[in-house]
């Protein structure tokens, strides 16, 4: 009998705990929330929002033990060598796009027959509906293949298991900075079956299109929404400059606690406010459009103005002063023997990352490179310095010089970042243009 896509082999399990490890060490935070929303009984296919090219896929596959099943648009599949790997042992299916070719399409009842298997083992079948990534707080419209599989799965179990569409929403801090953050959230699952049993008297096209208009309901209520219109830009600046103010944010935070009737922990509270601050925008220009109009005119200038100059959004928002910008520059300063030793001894990381880099066109896919060069080489420096430590010194500083080793890459990484930040922070302040009053 052939394996499956589905079948958790010891080689799975082994590479998989590998993989979570490296992805959650990925970010600098990394938070999970709605778990006791899964549901214990039935199939469940998990809608996700898709932002972030592979780490999406890395990030869900985390999320809990055991396997799980994807489904990707087929292009992807026609990448090199190395990537269509990477896709098998993630145990991704291709999905074909009438884009792909008419003949290409006639694939796709193979596929869904595939996922129907998949689901009956009792494996959740994970699902980008957007059909594309796309590096934005919003969502782009559902495809009907999240309904249709669904559809395909509940008439298969005829009433012997209940079938779900469980929406999930990932949230990055940025979707280009490696070791940022990340929060993902469960919501609501949408019960398939007994919503086509409430409506067996409506033609199935129209059955998909209201559960298309609930999931999106719920997907974007996990994330931090922005309407994707003219004033995207400008509603999303608007937020982080308010949410970046200390004063706004324990403002807006304790409404928002009171609003959930619990205390908020963590990336939570970040994201709590920001959306806030959206309702804030979006009232703003239901009710003043006129003033909306002018602020986010004003909000939309400065961003380009900040961009052109490289400042961070931060730098403005945190009302930064040259006492806040001398201390960070002093804990740089010491931090900075250690940053020498750690672009050393992470060279072999971080040289062929800047190549690869060169050779990606979408910026998407920046993060799932660092990712996968750091997975594949970290072990090398690792391994070969301590190798080279305990051949040349006494044990004692052999064993020091090791135990430093293993976080050099994330300390790598955010000393650079908090560089850059800093760096924000004095053009901020030398070339400061006052920044416009909500």
């Amino acid at each position: 009998m052939s394996a499956k896509i589905q079948d958790e082999t010891f080689f799975y399990r082994f590479d998989k705990r590998i993989v979570d490890f490296v992805t959650r060490h990925s970010y600098r935070k990394y938070q999970v929330e709605g778990l006791e929303n899964i549901p214990k009984d039935g199939c469940t296919i998990w809608a996700v929002n898709h932002t972030n090219a592979l780490m999406d896929p890395l990030v869900i596959l985390t999320l809990t033990r055991g396997p799980k099943v994807f489904v990707a648009r087929a292009d992807i599949f026609k990448s090199s060598r190395f990537i269509v790997k990477a896709l098998t042992f993630l145990k991704i299916m291709p999905i074909y796009r009438i884009r792909d070719g008419l003949e290409a399409v006639k694939h796709n009842d193979e596929i869904i027959a595939r996922c129907v298997d998949v689901l009956s083992d009792g494996v959740p079948l994970s699902i980008f509906p957007e059909a594309t990534h796309r590096a934005k707080h919003s969502l782009l419209k559902l495809s009907k293949g999240v309904f249709h599989i669904a559809f395909a799965v509940e008439e298969k179990m005829a009433g012997t298991k209940p079938v779900y569409i469980q929406p999930i929403g990932i949230e990055y801090g940025d979707y280009f900075r490696f070791r940022s953050t990340v929060i993902a959230r469960f919501g609501e699952p949408i019960n398939v079956s007994e919503f086509v049993a409430a409506n067996s008297d409506i033609p199935q096209p129209v059955q998909m299109q209201r559960l298309r208009e609930i999931l999106t309901g719920r997907m974007s209520s996990l994330i931090t929404f922005v309407p994707d219109d003219a004033d995207y830009d400008a509603i999303w600046e608007y937020a982080k400059l308010r949410a970046g103010n200390a004063e706004y944010f324990a403002k807006a935070l304790a409404e928002c606690e009171k609003e959930a009737g619990r205390s908020l922990v963590g990336l939570e509270r970040n994201q709590a406010v920001d959306k806030y601050a959206i309702r804030e925008a979006l009232a703003l220009r239901e009710n003043d459009p006129k003033k909306a109009a002018e602020v986010f005119q004003n909000i939309d200038q400065q961003r380009v103005w900040r961009i052109q100059r490289g400042v961070s959004v931060h730098s403005i928002a945190g009302n930064t002063t040259w006492k806040s910008a001398l201390c960070k520059s002093l804990l740089l300063l010491a931090g900075l023997p250690y940053y020498l030793f750690s672009v050393i001894v992470c060279a072999i990381v971080w040289v062929p990352t800047l190549f690869i880099l060169s050779k990606v066109d979408d910026d998407a896919f920046y993060n799932t490179a660092r990712m996968v060069v750091r997975l594949a080489l970290s072990w090398i420096y690792i391994i070969g310095f301590a190798i080279a430590f305990f051949s040349m010194l006494p044990w004692l500083p052999a064993l020091i010089l090791t135990a430093l080793l293993l976080p050099a890459y994330n300390y790598f990484t955010d000393y650079r970042e908090y560089s850059r930040i800093t760096l924000s922070d004095f053009r901020w302040l030398i070339l400061k243009r006052k920044p416009y009053r909500f």
